[in-house]
């Protein structure tokens, strides 16, 4: 029954990343009836052997990736799909009780893990896709005088650390000036991640194109009534209906979005690396 329940989540990750990388969108279908199927064989299993743990484990789970998702979605981080599709993982793993560490706690670790380089091999991918547009981006960003300001106290900062580090034990020496290359490394990072989105992930789109979940970048009203907020992440689709009843009061026919990175296939790898491997972290210890 486990093995069944991590086939169909390895075939609803396998259909939700395509998914995400043909359309930006993942049905909340597949969430829906993976959370479903995850409750029933833990249900069946807790029937079967008479023990609760089974379903207590496969509710715990789903309450860890909602807990999680809800974080990272209000964080702006994860779409709508990706937060569902960790609760449906969670509900579908569980949470087992063994005295080991959980599989679904080093499965969301791996996520993170590999979520980490999956992102930033994608936004070099479109960083170099989109080459002129991010140069452009990246200078404009890198002269503007809130970057200047933020970059002339980074190397005052960087100065004094190194100043630091040659009259500072000697013990402590490689960690100050580990500190001070994370500082500025950060800081780049920053300007980088920062001119990729700017480049190649904002651009126009039609108002009766948008989408449950699209990252609207501009306030929209009807009148003086706010329909949407440029703070909010994830348009939801009674907004949606309000933009297109109330287009003669707001005259859009386009509007700024900012367009995701697939991010399930990054779900997709770290399940198959949890399921091969399992417990990596047992050759650390």
């Amino acid at each position: 029954m486990i093995t069944i329940a991590y086939i169909i989540a390895l075939i609803g990750l396998s259909i939700a990343s395509f998914c995400d990388i043909r359309t930006r969108e993942i049905p909340d279908w597949i969430n829906y009836t993976l959370i479903a199927i995850g409750f029933a064989i833990a249900g069946m299993l807790s029937i079967m052997f008479k023990d609760y743990w089974f379903i207590l484990g496969s509710v715990i789970g789903f309450a860890i990736g909602f807990a999680l998702s809800y974080i990272f979605y209000k964080a702006g981080q994860w779409g709508g799909g990706d937060a569902k599709m960790l609760m449906a993982l969670g509900a579908l793993v569980g949470v087992t009780f063994t005295g080991e560490i959980p599989i679904f706690f080093i499965l969301i670790f791996n996520i993170f893990i590999v979520g980490a380089i999956y992102g930033m091999l994608w936004s070099i991918f479109l960083a170099v896709k989109h080459r002129k547009e991010f140069k452009k981006s990246f200078k404009e960003l890198i002269y503007s005088k809130e970057i200047l300001t933020t970059r002339k106290l980074m190397l005052a900062v960087i100065a004094l650390l190194i100043v630091f580090a040659f009259i500072a034990p000697s013990h402590l020496r490689n960690y100050i000036i580990g500190v001070a290359a994370f500082i500025f490394f950060i800081f780049y990072f920053y300007v980088y991640s920062k001119s990729v989105e700017k480049s190649c992930m904002e651009k126009m789109i039609p108002i009766n194109k948008l989408t449950e979940g699209d990252w609207v970048l501009q306030d929209i009203f009807a009148g003086t009534k706010k329909i949407v907020s440029i703070k909010n992440y994830g348009i939801t689709r009674e907004q949606i209906e309000k933009i297109l009843k109330t287009k003669n009061l707001h005259k859009l026919t386009k509007v700024k979005v900012k367009e995701g990175i697939p991010f399930l296939p990054s779900f997709l790898i770290a399940f198959i690396i949890t399921w091969i491997i399992g417990n990596w972290l047992i050759f650390f210890a």
